[in-house]
This record gives C-alpha cells, sequence and structure tokens, in this order.
C-alpha cells in the first residue's frame, strides 16, 4: 500500500481569511498523522464565471484543466469552506462548476474521497455553507465522508500559532483526519 496523498483547497483566497489559517491546521494535522499532504491556494488557479457559452466557444480554461490534473494525483481532497449567505463561496462553487466539466481523460471527482471543513464568525461555524457543498458534490459524484469540522465564532478559534483552542474542534478534526486518511489509504489499494 502507498501512501495516502490527500490535498487541502481553501475556498477563499482573501487576506487574513479565516478558512485559509483553518486550512492550514487542517493541513498540519493531516501531515501529523503521516500521509503526504499539499495545500493550495485557489489564487494560482484563476478561472472566468462559468458559462456554457464560453466553454462552447473556448473549452474548459487551462488552469481547470491543470487543477482538475493535481486533484486527480491526490486520495482525497479537504476542501475548507467560507459561508456566504448561508452558502458556499462564488469562488468554490465556480471551482467545482468548471471541475465538473470535460476534462478528457481527468477525473478529479472520481475514485478519491472528499472531506469538508470551515470556519466563520458566527456561533455556527460555517455549518450551512457546508450542508450546500456536500449537496453539490454528491451530485456530481463525489465520496464525501461524514465528519466534518465547522468552527466558530472564528474571531477566538485559534491560538497564537494558528492551531484550534477548544478541545472539541480538535477532536472533531482529529475524526475527520482518521476517517479521510482510512478512506484514501483504502484508495491506494487500487
Amino acid at each position: 500500500m502507498t501512501t495516502p496523498r490527500i490535498i487541502v483547497i481553501p475556498g477563499s483566497v482573501r487576506t487574513g481569511s479565516v478558512n485559509a489559517k483553518l486550512a492550514d491546521a487542517v493541513t498540519k494535522a493531516l501531515s501529523d498523522k503521516g500521509p503526504e499532504v499539499i495545500r493550495v491556494s485557489l489564487e494560482d488557479y484563476p478561472m472566468p464565471i462559468y458559462d456554457g457559452n464560453l466553454e462552447s466557444e473556448k473549452g474548459v480554461p487551462a488552469n481547470a484543466l491543470k487543477l482538475g490534473e493535481l486533484i486527480a494525483q491526490h486520495h482525497g481532497v479537504v476542501f475548507v469552506c467560507p459561508e456566504y449567505n448561508a452558502s458556499m463561496s462564488p469562488l468554490l462553487k465556480n471551482t467545482i462548476d468548471w471541475l465538473s466539466r470535460n476534462l478528457g481523460e481527468t477525473k478529479p471527482y472520481a475514485n478519491r474521497t472528499f472531506a469538508l471543513a470551515s470556519c466563520s464568525p458566527g456561533a455556527l461555524g460555517g455549518i450551512r455553507g457546508l450542508s450546500h457543498t456536500r449537496d453539490v458534490l454528491v451530485s456530481i459524484g463525489a465520496d464525501v465522508i461524514t465528519p466534518q469540522l465547522a468552527v466558530g465564532p472564528a474571531g477566538d478559534a485559534f491560538d497564537d500559532g494558528g492551531n484550534l483552542k477548544q478541545d472539541r474542534h480538535r477532536a472533531i478534526l482529529d475524526k475527520l483526519c482518521n476517517t479521510l486518511i482510512e478512506r484514501a489509504a483504502y484508495l491506494t489499494k487500487g
């Protein structure tokens, strides 16, 4: 069995994003457990707003192909999802939409396991956005694990080292990591 490879993708590129901070904490927690983990920024993969006419005229953007290929090289994916108006961020939704298009041989949602996390200033930690993200991913055939992490209120969630302060959040993160690693490891057998 090879070591599982996991990619962590925050759905925000805003300076000071609490979801980017949570993505760093998730990356560290996963890395400490042994898999190969990378964290990427969607800022490095800019894409136009999805438009069927644009796709018909110009095809899938090169950055969608690049990101799709990168995801396809991993057994597990963590989307760290900001909540915008009780749903997912436009940046993350646009990325998911472009990656669901015909990318040739690349199938970023097939044969890999997805996990979801979020962080929000509100007490619910972005959980409403996670529900929408899960629904969208499942509808396009992604395998999404049940454990998910919603961290709130964000203003008091992290210590000076970027670690989650609350025992409850750390326990949920641990369960998310263990479940994702177990499922991703299973995918390395085939």
